[in-house]
């Protein structure tokens, strides 16, 4: 009987360390969260995703980023958040009309 034990054992541990790589994002990447981003990248978002929702819409311009983003030079870190959020909403940017 101990070998079918030990084979479920095995069997277990392979499960657990696929699940767990499963939960571990890519490449030690960590997605950004809406609570974490600066307060203006917040706003932006919040402004994209109202503006998405008012239209229920689930696609935004890239006009419609250019408007809702800030006055300051915005970062590619910055750009990335703002996609991530979106997409996590199911809201995706394109060229528009």
């Amino acid at each position: 009987m101990d070998e079918p034990d030990a084979a479920h054992a095995r069997r277990q541990a392979i499960i657990d360390r696929l699940l767990s790589d499963a939960l571990r994002p890519a490449g030690g990447v960590v997605l950004p969260s809406h609570d974490a981003l600066p307060a203006d990248i917040r706003m932006t978002v919040d402004r994209l995703l109202a503006k998405a929702d008012s239209e229920r819409r689930r696609s935004l311009t890239y006009d419609d980023l250019e408007e809702a983003l800030p006055p300051r030079d915005v970062t590619a870190d910055d750009l990335e958040a703002i996609f991530w959020v979106l997409a996590e909403y199911g809201i995706e940017l394109d060229e528009g009309e």
